[in-house]
């Protein structure tokens, strides 16, 4: 079964839709990537997926107790309390620090930061490294990334699609980093004119298969223009009744 269904998804912010008729699943281990041009609907995408956006029209179900981690491109975090907080909630440091995994987390992207911080006193780069820490800290069946390689140098980035490799959770992610989509998508999603194309591979293999698809419809409808020529002159030509 799959982790989440849309069928016959559809949804507009003014006259023009950005999602109409969508209809795709996601499945258990899936790596997907998301591209599109911005303002396209590849936000509206995820927010639709994740539940936080209700579709206009169209159905979304979830597999029962699944558990979705979603990074937005909005800063949610809460001014007041601590990266600590944040991030580690109730662990106690000798639990946390005994955790390789945690502390590789906090090393590679919260590693600079004082974790008795308050969040409102950090920068933008800031809270997003320690909003993208708190979400890889839990575990997740289905892990939803909104361009998470902003604010993070080269090294991160790196660190980043290793991380997201090793993980068994399936994987649908938003991002401008072409590298980055061919280091961690298996297949792409194009969201265009309100339909969501579906291509196998990662970045690179979705803009040779996106080439291809172009030759042919081109080739179909030259073949279809030559058709039509033929048929204007056999007309003109008056045939016999």
């Amino acid at each position: 079964m799959n982790l989440v269904n849309l069928e016959s998804v559809s949804h507009a912010y003014g006259p023009k839709p950005l999602l109409s008729g969508v209809s795709l699943g996601i499945e258990d281990g899936d790596r997907i990537g998301v591209v599109g041009r911005n303002g396209g609907g590849k936000t509206t995408l995820l927010g639709v997926i994740a539940g936080e956006v209700v579709p206009d029209s169209g159905r979304v179900t979830h597999a029962r107790g699944l558990r979705i981690g979603y990074l937005t491109q909005q800063d949610l975090l809460d001014p007041g309390m601590t990266v600590r907080s944040l991030v580690l909630g109730d662990l106690a440091e000798h639990e946390w620090a005994g955790d390789q995994r945690v502390r590789d987390i906090l090393g590679n992207l919260i590693g600079d930061l004082d974790l008795d911080a308050k969040a409102g006193d950090l920068s933008g780069g800031e809270r997003r490294r320690t909003a993208l820490a708190r979400l890889l800290i839990g575990e997740h069946d289905l892990i939803m990334l909104d361009e998470p390689t902003n604010h993070l140098d080269i090294e991160a980035i790196a660190w980043l699609a290793g991380h997201l490799s090793a993980r068994k959770s399936a994987l649908v992610v938003v991002t401008h980093d072409r590298w980055f989509l061919d280091a961690v998508s298996q297949r792409t999603w194009e969201v265009v004119d309100g339909r969501v194309e579906r291509y196998e591979g990662g970045y690179a293999a979705y803009v040779l298969a996106k080439a291809e698809r172009a030759r042919i419809a081109q080739a179909a409808e030259e073949r279809r223009q030559n058709l039509m020529r033929k048929e204007i002159a056999w007309l003109r030509r008056g045939p016999p009744a």
